[in-house]
């Protein structure tokens, strides 16, 4: 077998695997329906471009920062440099964690990935005046048991890349999301799911990365991001993440200070942001 057709072949039963074995199970349900806009390793296009149309439709979003990056250039563009990160704070956006060096969960031993989330908190309480992010994603999507053992306890929540949208029982340490990107793009689709999602008083999480004119093959553009948020402020409350999780009851837990999530979850009639 190829190498990478292997590679692709493990990676999926990896998650199939971690999708069966709930690491912080709970039941969201939102009547009306909630989007989260999420931009992952927070590119500087992503508050330059991506802020504005969030603010133009009175949202704001979710910024899974890496500050390992900082500063440094690839397909994706420039990433933010500390200043950004301020600004995107005091805008109103959520801060979450990326791990420090954008760390691959699953390569890595579950020490090496608390001592990365710890310097990535450190930084960010640092540049953000004691900030605790409460929110975390997998950089890559990458996710196994191990991962989420290591990382479910220290965060409100985690977020995966398995599509589709939160409703029901689900598992706060590998939430679904949506991808946005412009390869893939297709309104009407995307569109029906917003719907689907009001309909079912679920959670839809969309993300994506850079939001550029000519995007890599990871983010997509200004006009693609603009009309899903606003379809979506048009239709449902819009929200960062960590709004979600503590409007819906669940409890918030600094990194550093793990603990049982034993709230019963409270559905929450949501309001458009």
């Amino acid at each position: 077998m190829p190498a990478s057709l292997a590679t692709r072949v493990a990676r999926k039963y990896r998650l199939a695997l971690s999708a069966m074995r709930p690491a912080q199970p709970e039941t969201v349900s939102w009547p009306g329906g909630v989007v989260s806009f999420t931009l992952d390793d927070f590119p500087k296009s992503a508050l330059t471009a991506g802020g504005p149309i969030l603010r133009q439709y009175g949202c704001r979003g979710t910024y899974y920062t890496a500050l390992g990056l900082a500063g440094t250039e690839d397909e994706l563009g420039v990433y933010c440099e500390p200043d950004d990160v301020v600004a995107a704070h005091q805008q109103g956006h959520e801060i979450a964690c990326h791990t420090f060096s954008h760390l691959d969960c699953v390569k890595a031993r579950p020490d090496a990935i608390v001592a990365d989330i710890a310097e990535s908190e450190a930084k960010l309480a640092a540049l953000l005046g004691g900030y605790l992010p409460q929110s975390f994603a997998y950089p890559f999507g990458e996710v196994s048991l191990g991962a989420k053992r290591a990382i479910a306890s220290r965060f409100s929540s985690c977020r995966g890349i398995s599509g589709g949208f939160n409703h029901g029982r689900v598992d706060l340490a590998e939430l679904r999301a949506t991808k946005l990107y412009a390869d893939e793009y297709d309104e009407t689709r995307l569109r029906g799911l917003i719907d689907r999602t009001c309909k079912a008083g679920g959670w839809l999480i969309f993300y994506t990365h850079d939001i550029r004119v000519i995007p890599s093959r990871y983010g997509c553009t200004p006009s693609q991001f603009e009309a899903m948020v606003a379809y979506a402020a048009q239709h449902a409350a819009v929200l960062p993440v960590g709004e979600v999780i503590a409007q819906l009851g669940f409890a918030c837990i600094p990194f550093g200070a793990p603990a049982e999530i034993d709230a019963a979850p409270q559905p929450h009639q949501g309001s458009q942001a």
